[in-house]
C-alpha cells in the first residue's frame, strides 16, 4: 500500500504545469491519479468538466475543490449525490449565490455548515443558516467573518455555548459583543472572548 501512496503519476498529476499532459494524466485508470489532476488549478477547463463527471466520487470531489473550477460546474457538483462532494462544492468561494441559497437546505448538516462558513456566503443565506436547528451549522455563521453585527449580536446569545464560542472567536467581532462574551457563563466562552487583540 505503501508504494500506491507514493505513486509518481499522482505527485505528477498533483504539480505538473503542462496543461497537454495534465489532460492525458486526468484520463487515467487510477482514480487517485484523475482525482490529483482534477485538484490542479492548471488542469485545462475542458478536463475539469469531464471530471466533474467521474465515476469516483474522490475525483468529483477534488474537482469541486479546485480553486479554477468555474460556477457553473460547482452548481452541478453542490448538487451530486455524495455528501463528501458536496461538502467541497458548499465550501468554494466561487459558488453562485444562488447555489449558496439552494444549499441551505441540503438534508445534511455538513454541507451547510460548510455554506455557513464560506466567505462567499451573501446575508440572506447566513441570516437563514443562523437559525439552523443544528448547533454545528450556526457555528459556522458565527465564526464567519463576513457574519453582520446584527448575526454576531444574535448568536452571542445562542443557547449553545459552542456556537456563542465561535462568535467569541470571529475576528470581525466588535468589542462590544466580546466584553459581553467575556463574562459568559461558559469558562470555554469567556477565555476565547478575551483573546488578544490582533
Amino acid at each position: 500500500m505503501s508504494d500506491q501512496a507514493n505513486d509518481p503519476k499522482i505527485d505528477e498529476a498533483r504539480t505538473c504545469t503542462d496543461p497537454k499532459r495534465l489532460t492525458l494524466l486526468a484520463g487515467s485508470a487510477d482514480p487517485r491519479v484523475r482525482a490529483a489532476a482534477a485538484a490542479n488549478e492548471l488542469t485545462p477547463a475542458r478536463a475539469i468538466e469531464e471530471l466533474a463527471f467521474d465515476e469516483e466520487w474522490l475525483v468529483r470531489a477534488a474537482a469541486a475543490s479546485n480553486p479554477a473550477t468555474n460556477e457553473f460546474w460547482l452548481g452541478e457538483l453542490v448538487r451530486d449525490d455524495d455528501v463528501r462532494v458536496r461538502q467541497q462544492a458548499a465550501a468554494h468561494p466561487g459558488l453562485s449565490a444562488k447555489d449558496l441559497g439552494r444549499v441551505t437546505k441540503d438534508d445534511d448538516w455538513r454541507v451547510r455548515a460548510l455554506v455557513a462558513g464560506n466567505a462567499g456566503a451573501p446575508e440572506e443565506t447566513l441570516d437563514r443558516l443562523s437559525q439552523d436547528a443544528h448547533w454545528q451549522v450556526r457555528a459556522g455563521v458565527a465564526g464567519n467573518p463576513i457574519a453582520s453585527m446584527v448575526l454576531m449580536r444574535t448568536l452571542a446569545t445562542d443557547e449553545d455555548w459552542r456556537v456563542r464560542a465561535q462568535v467569541a472567536g470571529n475576528p470581525s467581532a466588535p468589542s462590544e459583543i466580546l466584553a459581553a462574551l467575556a463574562l459568559d457563563g461558559d469558562e470555554g466562552v469567556r477565555v476565547a472572548a478575551q483573546r488578544p487583540a490582533p
